[in-house]
């Protein structure tokens, strides 16, 4: 097991299937923090990790695929508590992290929403506004309140550097893609679809619990569907707990289909 130098990004891309162009692009766009560790069979590269603390103070360990007999001397260079995701219907992969002291804590579900006009009316008291037009630290303290309330993301932290950096100052930023409604009470709700290395996805949608029930994270989506209609754009993803019920049922009303699954776990400090 070695930390990825330079000479390692041929290897590694052809093990990833990727150019060596995404991949150096991948690891010059990590959060700072982020390490990559690589494990290899003689010359050729066997699978790769990347262990970064997220704002919620979470270890969360990324992976480019790893072959099964790699997966215990691979992450035995993470010490601490640490958290992964993975693909349900891995389960070879699921069985080798179990052995490895893993256990799977939440599951989320894979969605394909399809992009069509979609009727869904602000209440009377809320305005829309796009992102960039948004104040930057009111924006990041909802930002930080609703992914706090969301199941994964609990004690999700976050200061105004961190903040502007990976949203404005980000590639993938699109301000007419992330709504933020505003309430007499200010920023109570936001939408936003990346399209980042996964194109066009929902990575979040959320309303402050006073505003919720009222049709407003609804509304949200259908202010995103309007713009991507009109590029047109067939359909976005999301992930959404399956302990989620509200979620489940917004995303019903959005006529999604499952595409597949993914499964977090956790193991404890070794």
């Amino acid at each position: 097991m070695t930390e990825l130098t330079d000479d390692d990004l041929a290897d590694l891309a052809l093990w990833a299937d990727r150019s060596v162009e995404q991949v150096r692009a991948e690891i010059d766009d990590a959060p700072p923090g982020m390490a990559h560790w690589v494990a290899r069979d003689g010359a050729l590269v066997i699978g790769a990790i990347h262990p970064w603390r997220s704002p919620d103070g979470r270890l969360r360990v990324y992976h480019d695929g790893i072959r099964r007999d790699a997966v215990g001397p691979l992450l035995a260079v993470v010490a601490d508590e640490c958290v992964t995701e993975v693909d349900a219907a891995d389960q070879e992969l699921l069985a080798a992290l179990e052995r490895c002291g893993f256990d799977a804590i939440r599951h989320e579900r894979l969605m394909e929403v399809p992009v069509a006009p979609l009727e869904a009316p602000l209440p009377a008291d809320v305005t829309i506004l796009p992102a960039d037009r948004a104040d930057p630290e009111a924006l990041m303290s909802l930002d930080v309140a609703l992914r706090n309330d969301t199941p994964g993301a609990e004690g999700w932290q976050a200061d105004l550097e961190w903040f502007i950096s990976e949203t404005y100052l980000s590639p993938y930023f699109d301000p007419e893609t992330y709504p933020v409604a505003v309430g007499d009470d200010g920023y109570v709700g936001l939408a936003r679809v990346w399209s980042g290395p996964v194109p066009n996805r929902l990575g979040h949608v959320g309303v402050r619990r006073a505003h919720r029930r009222r049709g407003l994270a609804l509304a949200l989506i259908a202010a995103i569907i309007s713009v991507l209609d009109a590029r047109g754009v067939a359909a976005v993803t999301a992930e959404v707990d399956e302990t989620n019920v509200a979620s489940l049922a917004l995303f019903s009303r959005l006529r999604a289909t499952v595409t597949g699954g993914r499964v977090e776990l956790v193991r404890l400090a070794r």
